[in-house]
């Protein structure tokens, strides 16, 4: 056996699933989402105080019940962070699980999404209980001066004030390990949330990259007889434009009677161009339906 073997911690080895595991995490996903949802006392003071320190060594006395202290607050700092952070995570979630719903047809996909979406939601709101004001014990001035008395006597007995620290330090820890109870539930509602809104998109998926409706294409064959068409009409504009034209260049009434006269004849023609067209436009939409 080398050393590494002898001093060194073994490799972390996967886990086996079983339905004692599995059993056992469903019971523990059921207390907690239970716990993390209810409403919670105020945390206690533990049964008895501890004992007074024997040691005459202050100076290790107050550096550990300190280091203590600071490791209770420095975990519930860290806890809340995680909160946070889980919390934006499962709002980017939601977005993604609603633009899914929006576009979803199948009612089954419809059900489950919906589902996924109250869990999401009620992930949120176990976040949001682990980053309130939780009432942790600090070390302040009535731990150093005895207000009861008429006159404020002060004590700053090492041993006196490492014992208050470490007091403290235990109030907290208890607070740290429940704020770490509902980060828990809310990751296993998140989890449960992403498991079901999967599952919903998967059983849908075929809705997302399914075939679009083919686009009808309308051919027009009648090229000939649409620029024929487009032939008349600058015809027929500029016949117009010229009476306009005549219209206001006219100086006597002779004049006036034979621009009324060819106007009349202008007129005839144009009623028969006209007419050629509707009949024209009349056969290409025949022939167009009939394409179709």
């Amino acid at each position: 056996m080398n050393w590494q073997d002898k001093y060194l911690s073994p490799f972390i080895e996967r886990e086996k699933v079983s339905y004692s595991k599995i059993k056992k995490i469903i019971k523990d996903f059921t207390f907690l989402f239970k716990h993390s949802l209810s409403f919670h006392e105020q945390p206690k003071e533990p049964a008895e105080q501890l004992p007074d320190f024997i040691s005459e060594d202050t100076d290790i006395i107050y550096n550990v019940c300190k280091e203590f202290f600071d490791n209770a607050n420095s975990r519930i700092d860290k806890l809340e962070d995680k909160a946070i952070t889980l919390l934006s995570y499962v709002s980017a979630l939601f977005a993604f699980i609603s633009f899914i719903f929006i576009n979803a047809s199948n009612w089954v996909t419809k059900t489950m999404l919906i589902f996924s979406m109250g869990l999401l939601i009620l992930s949120i709101l176990i976040s949001f209980r682990c980053v309130n004001v939780k009432g942790r014990k600090t070390f302040f001035l009535p731990d150093i001066f005895d207000f009861n008395s008429e006159v404020p006597a002060e004590n700053f007995d090492r041993k006196s004030i490492s014992k208050t620290l470490l007091n403290s330090a235990i109030y907290n820890q208890n607070i740290a390990d429940n704020t770490a109870d509902i980060l828990k539930a809310a990751r296993y509602t998140l989890v449960l949330a992403v498991i079901i809104g999967t599952t919903g998109f998967l059983l849908g998926v075929g809705e997302y990259f399914g075939t679009t409706e083919s686009i009808e294409i309308v051919r027009i064959d009648n090229q000939i007889e649409l620029t024929d068409i487009e032939r008349q009409l600058d015809n027929a504009h500029k016949v117009l434009n010229e009476i306009n034209h005549n219209i206001n260049t006219l100086n006597n009434e002779k004049k006036l009677q034979e621009q009324i006269d060819k106007l009349m004849d202008e007129m005839k023609l144009i009623e028969t161009n006209y007419q050629n067209l509707f009949e024209k436009l009349d056969r290409l939409e025949n022939d167009t339906g009939a394409n179709q």
